[in-house]
């Protein structure tokens, strides 16, 4: 069975435990010093629709079909797909700016006859946002993502408008668990060696900035944290791809 199934099966089953389901790991000092902004109104299975991040509120979500192709040949899979999505985020105090994003998988395997499969390179998984500020100009997120922890210095990530380029880094951990998990449970955002903000998206979601941050940072974070909580990864969903013989 695919990881990425045992992922999902286990996302499963935490949101099914209501409020036991654990937060991701997080660095001691940014958790007792950051603020968590609650998650509400996001569904687990199909994160589509109006939800909240703190006094944020994400709304007019239009995602649009996952478009698949590709071959299978004597064993030899090679699948592309790719998806779009846009929304709207707002604040508190009205200023709304509206996000754009898409994913692009290529993912090439070789299954032998006693159902062994084996993943070829590259197997990357790329996903882009991108949104304007008034203040701070275009931003984007780029992520590209080798799909399991195996892999995982195989991940990069930044969010970026140029001058100002913040790291985006995969968490594979929830707190308190030893092992972890194949896939990511959400994704950490730093300036150089600080973390400024977390979010995890597996379950219902969860938010976590820095205090004092400047309110065009905070909204440049949550956005970008809203288009990874509206990302549905295709390669958790690729078995349903059937590529074109």
């Amino acid at each position: 069975m695919r990881n990425t199934l045992l992922t999902a099966v286990l996302a499963g089953v935490l949101a099914l435990q209501g409020c036991s389901v654990p937060h991701m790991a997080l660095e001691s000092a940014f958790k007792q010093e950051a603020q968590e902004l609650p998650v509400e109104g996001r569904k687990v299975l199909k994160p589509n629709g109006k939800f909240t991040i703190g006094d944020y509120t994400v709304a007019n979500v239009h995602r649009g079909w996952k478009n698949s192709g590709g071959f299978n040949l004597f064993g030899y899979e090679n699948i592309k797909a790719k998806q779009q999505h846009e929304f709207s985020l707002m604040s508190a105090q009205g200023t709304e700016w509206y996000v754009f994003g898409a994913s692009r998988l290529h993912e090439k395997n070789l299954k032998s006859s006693n159902g062994i499969s084996i993943r070829l390179s590259p197997n990357l998984e790329y996903y882009a946002s991108y949104f304007t500020s008034p203040e701070s100009g275009q931003w984007h997120l780029l992520t590209s993502d080798p799909g399991h922890y195996q892999d995982r210095q195989r991940f990069e990530g930044e969010l970026s408008n140029g001058s100002t380029v913040y790291t985006v880094a995969p968490v594979y951990k929830f707190e308190g668990k030893s092992m972890p998990l194949p896939d990511i449970v959400g994704y950490e955002f730093k300036a150089g060696k600080e973390l400024l903000g977390a979010v995890q998206v597996l379950n219902n979601g969860k938010v976590w900035l820095q205090p004092n941050l400047p309110d065009d940072t905070r909204m440049v974070l949550a956005s970008a944290m809203a288009s990874l909580l509206l990302y549905e990864k295709l390669h958790n969903s690729n078995s349903s791809l059937e590529p074109n013989l």
